[in-house]
């Protein structure tokens, strides 16, 4: 099969000027605004580029978009267009980019916060069969694809119900129309220790990651709540040197790169393990707060999420740092109405869970047929 470089099938378009937080939510404005991360998670009003178009974020971690509709992007974006659609089908060199991501992350260099750059994008080499079949195979894949974003949209209705419930229980954080006390996190924990960032540079390097072992769990994990497995691992004399670092059931585990406050609970249905180094554990201490409601007002709540990107840093790509999450205000209403809530919440995950299921085997599905598409062996 040809193999072809990207400059030669692609041109890279010209980069744009707007900043990552000039976007507003998914939903509140017209157009989709992609970002560094590897979720569409902002929309914009105004649009850049309209023609069916690869995006490829250029900091923090690898990703990769299509899209073929009025789009825009940041300024931390790359964004490319096929010369001849006669000779190249897009949606085909999108699905072997994001089928082998490691690809695009061997491309991201330098010391602290890593970049990919335009030469080392140009020179990937694409394996390119004729027009039919990159047309087939991305069809094929489209199906499965499709699967996933059914289950995908049930489980999200499962977590509207929850959002509902809450703004029925508890009013709108923002506006905190019925007057709950608000206190900074600093104080709803017990020791300093339990708001704590994974363990950075030297204390865990990728060399000693293992094939089999204690779990890392970091953000695929939170992005998918849970229901992606981990696929970096330490031994088990590692993950006693880093046990300051362990995740426990009811941990809050949150995303400090890229989407910036994204969290999740973990659940105590999955082996204890550590954290990555890209996100932050809280440990509630549930005399004053439930795991439960803390993390769905994280998820509610514009008013912390405004907080959260307030104290984020970052040119290219926000994070944050433990220092900065402590002093993030919550609401707090009275612990029974807050238990209250998480027994409610739990008979919604009961049900939720078996759409996760659905969710995770049609994933698992998928990247079955990715492989075996680049293999050549779908017929």
């Amino acid at each position: 099969m040809e193999k072809v470089k990207i400059k030669n099938i692609f041109d890279f378009q010209k980069k744009s000027k707007i900043k990552a937080g000039d976007g507003f939510k998914l939903g509140e404005a017209q157009y989709p605004f992609y970002t560094s991360s590897n979720e569409l998670t902002k929309s914009i009003n105004e649009y850049l580029f309209e023609d069916e178009s690869l995006i490829f974020g250029t900091g923090g971690l690898a990703s990769i978009h299509f899209c073929n509709e009025k789009f825009a992007v940041s300024t931390d974006c790359f964004v490319i267009q096929p010369k001849d659609k006669k000779r190249v089908f897009s949606k085909f060199v999108y699905y072997y980019l994001s089928g082998n991501m490691n690809i695009l992350e061997s491309g991201f260099k330098g010391a602290g916060l890593k970049h990919i750059s335009k030469d080392y994008l140009e020179n990937i080499e694409i394996p390119l069969p004729n027009l039919a079949t990159q047309q087939r195979i991305a069809a094929i894949l489209d199906q499965a694809d499709a699967i996933i974003q059914n289950n995908r949209a049930i489980v999200q209705k499962y977590d509207q119900l929850t959002q509902s419930l809450f703004l029925d229980m508890f009013g709108d954080p923002v506006r905190n129309v019925l007057d709950f006390e608000e206190i900074e996190l600093i104080n709803l924990i017990k020791d300093k220790n339990d708001i704590k960032c994974g363990p950075f540079g030297t204390q865990l390097s990728k060399s000693e990651y293992v094939e089999f072992g204690v779990p890392v769990w970091g953000i695929p994990q939170v992005n998918s709540l849970f229901v992606k497995k981990p696929t970096e691992y330490v031994t088990k004399k590692k993950a006693e040197i880093l046990k300051q670092y362990s995740v426990f059931p009811d941990d809050i585990v949150m995303s400090r790169k890229g989407n910036v406050g994204k969290c999740a609970i973990y659940p105590n249905n999955w082996e204890i393990g550590i954290l990555h180094s890209d996100v932050l554990r809280i440990r509630c201490d549930k005399d004053k707060i439930s795991p439960v409601f803390l993390v769905w007002q994280f998820r509610i709540s514009r008013r912390l999420e405004t907080q959260v990107n307030d104290v984020s840093s970052g040119a290219i790509m926000q994070g944050i740092n433990v220092s900065k999450l402590k002093n993030i205000l919550a609401i707090v209403p009275p612990i029974a109405l807050q238990n209250h809530f998480a027994e409610r919440v739990a008979m919604i995950e009961s049900q939720k869970q078996q759409a996760q299921l659905e969710l995770a085997k049609s994933e698992e599905l998928f990247q079955c047929l990715l492989q075996r598409a680049f293999k050549g062996e779908l017929n």
